[in-house]
């Protein structure tokens, strides 16, 4: 496949380096779009270079800082009794404020620093864990992404039993999420992944029904914990179709004694649905949008309870 980035000459003078930059450039902004052939160099794309290049090398700096900081996004059941969370990542840049992980976390997986950050919110998730544990609230659990570059980069099953034992949580407590990119064709991340669900770990396929291979994946892969993407819940012109594909999803995952969590839930007609159709367990903004984590030991009353025993 071809892709072509054009500049278009105003400056004669220009070095012809410089030219051949910005074509580049144009042809790096359309990279893996396969309906795109050409694409034409405009200061925008500079701009997104340049802002690139300044996350990049504010990286260390942020990591030695803690700018860097966790959110917890509760898992709950219909009535909003909180049975644990999501750990999500946000920047506290000192100058731009609170930065979602949109705004930064493409960035480092393809430059090749997302195993570093990953690892830094692992270790602050477990923390977590075992201030709880050490608060009487073991019966909390924290689920921690795993990004497909991290197998390349770390030995995924050293560091994450290294972090289990260094800070003595239970392992039940800390739930993996995996996308299908992580694990789709990858015989040797899945070996890792079958090795830590041996070890007890609970594992959890997130954003299950985005990809491709989703289906052909539950067969393969050992799992317990089935995350539906959001966008089963986003109107669409085919509503019924949506919705009998969501329900067969949900009885598919009991039958096989997955639990199923909804993403995305929004509304109470949305949680009336998926009740009704069997799912148990929910996160959304309808519950809770991600918070920081004192604010989530104080919404669920995690310090609570140690002081009332």
């Amino acid at each position: 496949f071809i892709y072509i980035g054009v500049y278009d000459i105003k400056d004669r003078n220009e070095p012809v380096g410089n030219m051949c930059d910005k074509a580049n450039m144009a042809i790096k902004c359309m990279k893996g779009n396969y309906q795109m052939a050409v694409a034409y160099y405009d200061e925008a794309i500079l701009e997104k270079e340049l802002e690139q290049k300044k996350l990049i090398a504010e990286f260390d700096r942020a990591l030695e800082n803690n700018e860097f900081c966790v959110y917890l996004q509760p898992q709950t059941d219909a009535d909003g009794l909180c049975h644990g969370a999501e750990a999500l990542v946000r920047w506290a840049h000192p100058k731009s404020g609170l930065m979602s992980p949109g705004s930064f976390v493409d960035c480092y997986e393809r430059c090749g620093l997302i195993h570093r950050l990953d690892e830094y919110v692992w270790e602050e998730a477990v923390k977590t864990l075992r201030r709880w544990t050490e608060l009487g609230r073991s019966d909390l659990h924290i689920s921690i992404n795993i990004s497909a570059k991290d197998f390349f980069y770390l030995d995924v099953y050293e560091v994450i039993m290294g972090l289990v034992e260094k800070y003595k949580v239970d392992i039940k407590n800390l739930r993996l999420e995996l996308t299908e990119t992580a694990v789709v064709n990858e015989n040797d991340n899945m070996e890792v992944i079958r090795k830590l669900h041996d070890a007890g770990f609970i594992i959890e396929i997130d954003d299950f029904g985005s990809g491709y291979s989703s289906l052909n994946m539950l067969k393969d892969i050992c799992s317990d914990v089935l995350k539906i993407d959001r966008e089963f819940l986003r109107e669409t012109e085919n509503a019924v179709r949506s919705r009998d594909i969501l329900e067969e999803i949900i009885r598919l995952s009991n039958r096989m004694n997955m639990t199923v969590i909804t993403e995305g839930v929004e509304t109470r007609e949305q949680v009336d649905m998926l009740t009704d159709m069997g799912c148990r367990v929910f996160q959304g903004y309808y519950f809770s949008k991600p918070i920081p984590i004192h604010e989530f030991e104080d919404k669920y009353n995690v310090c609570l309870l140690y002081t009332s025993d």
